[in-house]
């Protein structure tokens, strides 16, 4: 298209609703993001084996590629279609709440508001939906191959039944 005024456009680059830079703003803030994350994790009780910091902060660095690869890798609405995030505290996906992945993502989620907040600004929200949605998938998976599903410890069975419906929609 022919422009008159020469005026430069100026280019804006998204992945949905979250912005370009995001990417490159959470790889900066990452040591940040892991040293709170850790501290919280460390003030959580140890209900498990599985639960100790100590193994659990092994983790981190994949599972913040994980999010930043989500962010770069599909547009918003597309990635959401895909991975439904249920807008819900993530300790309603698992009813005997012994998952240790319940306290790493609920404390993952309060990092990152703490330390990439202020410098994410406005897709800082968005962010959160990607993080609350792989979060959402892990502890929905390890929960389906729980000893204590459908015992009296945890007796719904709809857990079981969402992660079969998760893996059977990523076929």
């Amino acid at each position: 298209m022919h422009n008159p005024c020469r005026v430069a456009h100026a280019q804006t680059w998204h992945y949905g609703v979250v912005h370009k830079g995001v990417t490159s703003q959470l790889e900066a803030l990452r040591p940040a993001v892991k040293k709170r994350w850790e501290a919280l994790l460390r003030l959580e009780p140890t209900l498990t084996p599985l639960a100790n910091p100590d193994t659990l902060v092994f983790m981190m660095d994949e599972t913040l590629h994980q999010l930043s690869s989500a962010i770069k890798a599909r547009s918003f609405k597309r990635w959401l279609k895909e991975n439904p995030a249920l807008v819900a505290p993530m300790q309603s996906r698992c009813h005997c709440a012994l998952n240790p992945l319940l306290t790493y993502y609920t404390t993952g989620e309060l990092a990152l508001r703490a330390a990439a907040g202020a410098a994410l600004g406005s897709d800082l929200e968005e962010v959160l939906l990607y993080f609350h949605s792989l979060g959402q998938r892990e502890i929905e998976t390890l929960c389906g191959v729980c000893a204590h599903l459908g015992t009296e410890v945890c007796p719904d069975t709809r857990i079981k039944k969402s992660a079969e419906l998760h893996a059977h929609l990523r076929r």
